[in-house]
């Protein structure tokens, strides 16, 4: 799909600001180094914004959405003041540390509908942007900025209908220095009033039931204890956006253990779907992790805890023999049935 209109708006932090300063943009031309660097943003979006989201509902349940609003009125008519509506909503949920941006919006049309996507760049980071009184005039300095071209946010949308498409999108934060928890409540959340195609819940509750039933079927105990070792560190990921596939890779799983987990999805491609990871839920799936010994013992522990609860010692490798040891005031003593 070919760039047709291309616009560019200097967006100030303006977060929590009684009087935030207004945006100024321009509608720029279709050539130039600008343009092309811009044009390559807009074609690898396709492939780049690999995170699904989808616009959320009113409070009171109506089918409204002030973000999805704006981004329609821009594409039904790309003039500057429309896209400076949605540079204003930037700017309102940008803080300092988040600092000066350059928004770009760019649309594209054919016979098959529209494709829209922003980008935002760190204004100081290669692109020089200098604020007129009524205007914005931006230069683009090739060599300085080709050192952070890969330091952008950006979202895609695609349709043709109005009324039915653009409710959902896809998403990506590739600022060198962010994180996925900021990707959440600053891109997603705040400015493009947006959540996960998987919520939350869902994805946490999927992820945690794979855990515990790969924990039950892996055939031997090194790939069993690799899964058990996994949930005790999921407190660390409380609020990130992230995916199984991501987690696995992130805590370096074994080729088996990834196999065993992928093993208990209903389809292998959700390893791949983002969510933002939610610890009580995980907590409600995966409530304990537990070790029984070949005396008959077993210890049991909250997961993300079971490392503190029990030390564990090394007697020998060959045997997988292990001394654990721990010390506590008893609180509670009791049966346990099975269910």
């Amino acid at each position: 799909m070919a760039l047709s209109s291309f616009s560019s708006y200097l967006v100030f932090p303006g977060k929590h600001l009684e009087e935030p300063q207004d945006t100024q943009g321009a509608m720029l031309p279709l050539s130039g180094n600008l343009f092309n660097m811009l044009l390559e943003v807009f074609h690898r979006s396709d492939y780049e914004c690999n995170i699904p989201i989808r616009f959320v509902m009113a409070a009171d349940g109506s089918q409204t959405n002030e973000a999805m609003d704006l981004i329609l009125d821009y594409i039904s008519n790309p003039s500057i003041e429309n896209g400076r509506l949605i540079a204003n909503r930037l700017r309102d949920y940008t803080t300092n540390k988040s600092g000066l941006g350059l928004l770009f919006l760019l649309l594209g049309n054919n016979e098959n509908g529209y494709k829209f996507v922003l980008s935002r760049f760190p204004a100081d980071q290669g692109v020089v942007a200098e604020a007129r009184r009524d205007t914005l005039a931006v230069e683009f300095i090739e060599r300085v900025f080709m050192k952070s071209a890969a330091s952008y946010k950006a979202a895609r949308y695609e349709g043709d209908s109005f009324d039915s498409d653009f409710w959902s999108g896809n998403a990506v934060d590739k600022q060198l220095n962010a994180t996925n928890y900021q990707i959440a409540y600053y891109w997603i959340r705040e400015f493009l009033a947006s959540d996960f195609e998987t919520t939350s819940k869902a994805g946490t509750k999927r992820f945690a039931r794979a855990l515990r039933d790969a924990s039950k079927t892996a055939e031997d105990l090194s790939t069993k204890h690799e899964i058990v070792a996994l949930s005790t560190l999921m407190r660390g990921l409380t609020n990130q956006a992230v995916s199984i596939q991501d987690i696995m890779e992130r805590f370096s799983l074994s080729d088996l253990a990834r196999e065993e987990i992928t093993s208990k999805l209903p389809y292998d491609e959700l390893v791949h779907d983002i969510f933002q990871f939610d610890l009580d839920e995980f907590a409600n799936h995966a409530p304990f992790a537990s070790v029984e010994l070949h005396t008959g013992g077993i210890l049991i522990a909250p997961p993300d805890r079971f490392e503190e609860c029990f030390e564990r010692e090394m007697i020998s490798e060959k045997n997988n023999e292990y001394r654990f040891t721990t010390e506590g005031r008893v609180v509670d003593e009791r049966i346990l049935g099975r269910k």
